[in-house]
């Protein structure tokens, strides 16, 4: 049977847009090469055009794919809130405020993580990146959509007030990628109760707290690392000093030898002749003793 070209593109798009930036045009150049070789030029053109994600927003698609999970409950604890910020009060909108940015940072650094796994460094501006990404799709149906796609090319951002805008953040977002688990982002009605808005604040606390105890842990066994990595450097200094100190000894310990038997000799000589000069001496005065007596 046939494959749609429609049914080809997604599969290079599932493939592409988990590829390390690193690696992405290249992989691009060699699935083009293959369709074309395969006689699908239009195929191979839509992929040659397919354009290279951010970094940021290629740790969004690490994200979406690898912590699903995760990803599915923060985008449900945005659909949540929204409806939750309609009837708390300024305290409480703070409060909320805040978990939310530590579990975006939290989820932020699991990319991180993916990414180093990978072999793949990643900056500070494209964490915020992330941050800013995650954060616009917890406030906007449209975002989230556009997130859960895979296919990311460049960061989101939210001020809160006007839709995201998604001009070119998606790669051929014609084409229906599946994905085995979609969150329900369902917009909770103002009928909901007061326990569930604080079992989804509950959920977020405990979400928080696990993820802050694995970073302090991450953290103080990095620290550890690097304090010892710092011990052994200079525990090398002081041995290479030592060694060198030792080193230094030992020729000065042979010089002192070497002087000392050069001395030793100079002794046994002027020895020698001290003795000689003494007997001299003796008979010197015996003959003079003799002389006077005479």
């Amino acid at each position: 049977m046939t494959t749609k070209p429609e049914t080809e593109l997604s599969e290079v798009l599932q493939d592409l847009y988990l590829r390390t930036p690193t690696e992405f045009v290249s992989v691009r150049k060699s699935r083009a090469r293959s369709a074309k070789d395969g006689g699908n030029a239009e195929l191979a053109r839509q992929i040659s055009r397919l354009q290279k994600p951010a970094t940021g927003a290629w740790l969004v698609n690490l994200l979406v794919a690898r912590r699903a999970d995760d990803i599915d409950r923060i985008l449900e604890l945005g659909a949540s809130l929204r409806d939750a910020e309609k009837n708390l009060d300024g305290d409480d909108l703070r409060q909320l405020g805040k978990q939310r940015l530590q579990l975006l940072r939290a989820l932020a650094r699991q990319g991180r993580d993916l990414a180093e796994k990978d072999g793949q460094k990643v900056s500070a501006a494209a964490i915020s990146d992330v941050e800013r990404t995650l954060q616009a799709a917890m406030t906007d149906p449209q975002a989230a959509d556009a997130v859960l796609s895979g296919r990311l090319v460049r960061a989101l951002s939210s001020n809160g007030i006007e839709p995201v805008d998604l001009d070119g953040a998606v790669a051929e977002p014609s084409v229906s990628t599946p994905r085995s688990r979609r969150p329900a982002l369902r917009v909770v009605e103002n009928k909901k109760s007061a326990e569930q808005i604080a079992e989804a604040e509950r959920k977020a606390t405990e979400a928080l707290a696990r993820a802050a105890d694995a970073d302090s842990e991450r953290d103080a066994v990095r620290k550890k690392r690097t304090a010892l990595s710092e011990h052994r450097i200079e525990l090398g200094k002081r041995r290479q000093a030592l060694e060198d100190e030792i080193a230094e000894l030992a020729r000065d310990i042979a010089a002192t030898e070497r002087e000392d038997e050069s001395l030793g000799r100079t002794a046994a000589s002027a020895d020698h002749a001290a003795e000689v000069a003494g007997r001299a001496a003796e008979r010197a005065s015996e003959r003079l003793r003799r002389l006077r007596e005479s």
